[in-house]
């Protein structure tokens, strides 16, 4: 139904309140120079409701445009923003509008999970107004935040907006749901924030709305995708005069206590061991409004949720796994590269550390450092030291160094240089760069050196974009505070794309194919001329249609070459012998690795309001590989992954997953290797501050022997010191249940109760017979002092 343009006139009124000072600025013409209203002291109870005098002084942000799925036409919902700022806090007022206010999606969730399924209003702040950094305090209908840090040159534009969800900040927000819409009341402090010591400054701003029944985006400052950086289309905060943080130190004391199961090595039995207690200590001291330092002594990271589980039985190479530590996360993005010389996971036990970041003039600048206790006997603990400097260039453009060093003792090392750019030409065109060194030192071996650098191109555009990339290394590079998947080898990758977009409210809303390319060559062999080892063409698209409805399909066509040498140690037992009467090493037919096909096709929903998710099955042709270099046979795989969010209630989330794989020799048709993973995850929101969780899943995995193709022998692997194993394979049933309980009314005051236990099943999905591998029960206590 049409909404009622009496009711708005109304509540815009008493939204100024009479005789109201704010002025009125229109997002959609362009009068995006904001001169902010100060107060020496606004008395605003933060309830949700904008009935406080002070909002009377604050200035009106109206006319926003929609830039996703249309872009440029007036927002499908009228709303209106009000901001005031005091000597200690910057405040926005939002009146949403909506023509239906049934449809309107707000759970009472967990802070940071209400992007991808509730309505929102987001405020992004530019404080340094450098167009490269802003923070992001994200609200929804409810009053439940999200927020982060927006980070250019960390993503791709059409992956959505480059956010770093894991930094928290202290601020307060309310929200309540009314019959025409909803209103949110938000107070950020400025000690939550890092801005530069100027008597005068101004201030990106830009805010937007997410309509999530439909997927629809909308924002103050007119956005369009056709430019490279969404923060240079931002408007301002013009005037902001003598900010001043004051004196800015939190302490965060954290008790834990924990009693912890294990299978004891010589008896093979489950013991608990005694209840034991432990203290920490995080400091956060602000150096000036734009340096701040942390400190951590005996960190604790008992109640960070288990890793989902990753399909592994027939991976070539490691597993990345995103940080998750709170430490770690804040102001990681200094730290951010075009590849990942830095990958905090790397420090995996640390039992104390210190890190400045922070912006001085044009240079962005970031220490970290860690003692990294040793699990093993024997092994030293290790001490990390990261360094981070990155220089502003122009508009948008940056130039970057990296330095990394971990060392256990004087003669066991891994230390990495690196400079990287980013290059951003005539707003839509970015270039990116990195070059890099490592030398690595182990005992009783010379020191070992490498190199790896990089160079992509990219596009930004609305209907048509693309981009390019080699990437380079050779075997002696080693990032050992990092996460490079692969070394030695020579990579190029390009993708073009094309986007189609229907007309405001036609049923299909957006056509996007895209051709994709990646080659990988042996580093040597690459830049003698010879070919690639490994090649891949795709093809594939998308249909999003209205209603939040997206279906993906991609065909791809592959190719493989294995050097010889790949298969060093490989050998069949069958019989048959060399000329020195030998076991035959193993080397495959070549040519059955290549053209080897593939298909898959995911559907994504978010149409119904209790129920959302997606689904993917997936068909190829794929090697048997021994190790990463050495593919045995070829087989088929299929893959199929199934994700659903259930919402039977504002406060209560379920998620039910299953990934499933199987991989059948071509040959034969026999089964190779499968693997199950069932994962069921409930949580139950009391209050913003408030819930308890629960977790299942499973992991069912079994892999066949190595064979080979020829003649059906187990192959036997010997490695250099002549000790051979024959590759029978493996089976492994394990699952686990968490359990926590969590009352955070803010970020760094906590208290936590939590369980998890691991359990190994005898056979598959069984239960009987299960024996406990592992138990941990917690508690953690901890309060967050500002002062």
């Amino acid at each position: 139904m049409a909404f009622p343009l009496l009711q708005i006139a109304a509540a815009t009124a008493a939204l100024l309140g009479p005789g109201s000072a704010g002025k009125a600025y229109d997002g959609a013409a362009g009068d995006l120079q904001v001169a902010t209203p100060t107060v020496a002291s606004a008395e605003i109870r933060i309830d949700g409701r904008l009935d406080d005098a002070s909002w009377s002084h604050a200035a009106l942000l109206t006319s926003f445009t929609q830039y996703d799925p249309v872009e440029g036409v007036p927002a499908s919902q009228k709303t209106e923003v009000l901001v005031l700022v005091d000597k200690d806090a910057i405040y926005f007022g939002v009146r949403a509008f909506d023509s239906n206010p049934g449809g309107i999606r707000a759970t009472m969730a967990q802070r940071d999970e209400i992007d991808r399924s509730d309505d929102y209003v987001r405020f992004v702040l530019d404080t340094f107004d450098d167009q490269r950094k802003a923070y992001v305090f994200s609200v929804n209908p409810l009053g439940v935040q999200h927020d982060g840090i927006w980070n250019e040159g960390s993503g791709g534009r059409h992956m959505g907006p480059p956010v770093d969800d894991n930094p928290n900040f202290l601020w307060a927000s309310s929200g309540e749901i009314t019959d025409w819409g909803y209103e949110i009341e938000v107070r950020i402090p400025l000690k939550s924030l890092r801005f530069p010591a100027l008597p005068e400054q101004s201030w990106g701003l830009q805010v937007m709305r997410k309509i999530s029944r439909n997927g629809y985006q909308e924002s103050w400052a007119p956005i369009s995708n056709n430019v490279a950086n969404q923060l240079t289309q931002a408007g301002k905060l013009t005037g902001l005069k003598d900010l001043d943080p004051g004196l800015f130190m939190e302490i965060n004391p954290v008790l834990t206590g924990k009693r912890i199961g294990t299978v004891d090595e010589d008896t093979d039995a489950f013991r608990r061991q005694s209840a034991e207690g432990d203290f920490g200590l995080n400091l956060t001291y602000g150096l000036t409004s734009n340096l701040t330092l942390d400190a951590t002594y005996n960190p604790d990271f008992s109640q960070v949720e288990a890793d989902a589980g990753q399909i592994s039985v027939n991976e070539r190479f490691g597993l990345f796994f995103p940080e998750k530590r709170p430490f770690f996360l804040e102001g990681t993005e200094i730290f951010n590269l075009p590849k990942n010389l830095v990958y905090t996971r790397s420090i995996a036990n640390p039992i104390g550390g210190a890190k400045m970041t922070g912006k001085v003039g044009s240079w962005n600048v970031g220490y970290l450092g860690a003692l990294d206790q040793s699990v093993e006997d024997g092994v030293d603990d290790a001490v990390a030291n990261i360094i981070r400097v990155r220089r502003d260039l122009g508009a948008s453009s940056t130039l970057g160094m990296v330095y990394t060093d971990r060392t256990a003792h004087a003669d066991e090392y891994n230390r990495v240089a690196g400079v990287d750019a980013r290059l951003v030409l005539a707003r839509r065109y970015t270039i990116t760069m990195l070059g890099s060194s490592s030398f690595t030192a182990e005992p009783d071996s010379a020191t070992r050196m490498g190199g790896l650098w990089s160079t992509r191109i990219e596009r930004a555009g609305r209907t048509f974009g693309f981009s390019a990339e080699i990437e380079d290394s050779n075997d002696g590079f080693d990032a050992g505070s990092g996460f490079i998947r692969r070394v030695g080898d020579t990579q190029l990758q390009s993708n073009v794309r094309y986007n189609w977009y229907g007309q405001p409210g036609a049923l299909l809303e957006n056509v996007g194919p895209n051709i994709e390319f990646k080659g990988y060559w042996n580093h040597d062999a690459f830049w003698n001329g010879a070919g690639p080892d490994e090649t891949q063409f795709q093809f594939g698209g998308n249909l999003s249609f209205r209603g939040n409805v997206s279906i993906f399909t991609n065909a791809k066509v592959k190719s493989y070459s294995f050097a010889r040498e790949g298969y060093d140690g490989f050998v069949t037992t069958s019989g048959q012998t060399d000329d020195d009467g030998m076991y035959r090493t193993f080397y495959p037919d070549q040519s059955l690795f290549r053209s080897m096909y593939g298909w898959d096709a995911s559907l994504w929903m978010n149409t119904f309001e209790r129920i959302r998710g997606n689904a993917r099955i997936g068909w190829e042709q794929v090697p048997i590989f021994g190790s990463s270099n050495a593919a045995i046979e070829p087989a088929i795989s299929w893959s199929s992954n199934v994700s659903l969010n259930l919402y039977p209630t504002r406060s209560l989330k379920g998620e039910i997953g299953l990934r499933r794989t199987t991989i059948t020799r071509q040959s034969d048709g026999s089964e190779y290797s499968s693997a199950t993973i069932p994962r069921v995850r409930a949580q139950y929101q009391f209050s913003r501050a408030f819930f308890v969780r629960g977790i299942f899943e499973y992991q069912s995995s079994q892999r066949g022997a190595l064979r080979d193709p020829a003649t059906g022998a187990v192959l036997t692997y010997c490695d250099s010191d002549a000790v051979c194993e024959a590759r029978t394979g493996s089976d492994s049933y394990d699952f686990h249940v968490e359990g926590l309980m969590s009352y955070e009314p803010s970020p760094g005051t906590v208290f936590y109760i939590g369980y998890t236990r691991q359990m190994e099943d005898l056979e598959a999905f069984r239960f009987q017979n299960v024996r406990p591998l592992a138990e941990g029960l917690f508690v953690k206590l901890s309060y967050r002092f500002r002062m």
